[in-house]
């Protein structure tokens, strides 16, 4: 068996943590904007142990595309969540909260 090489894991490590950084300035911004109004700049504890600096912010959602604020686009593959439901803001839903609010 081959031992793992530490070093290369490491510079392997800072590289992809540089490139998430460049790619998501607007998620960072925001992170650091939201360390003054939550604990810890999330809206819920167990997000500060997601992999990364900082969380992604999601601009939109539509079924399992998501769109983050720095334009990046995702699958939604989290099977946990609401989107696993119907997906995210599937049109019948939308139109019917679309309706109440206007009902009030």
């Amino acid at each position: 068996m081959t031992a793992i090489d530490r070093t290369k894991l490491k510079t392997l490590q800072q590289r992809e943590e540089s490139r998430f950084l460049a790619d998501h300035p607007k998620s960072a911004a925001l992170y650091n904007r939201a360390q003054s109004s939550l604990l810890g700049g999330v809206p819920m504890n167990w997000m500060k142990k997601w992999a990364g600096a900082f969380p992604v912010f999601v601009k939109s959602a539509k079924l399992a595309h998501i769109t983050d604020v720095d334009n990046r686009e995702y699958i939604g593959l989290c099977l946990g969540h609401t989107g696993a439901m119907t997906g995210h803001s599937p049109e019948i839903v939308a139109d019917v909260v679309a309706r109440r609010a206007k009902e009030g």
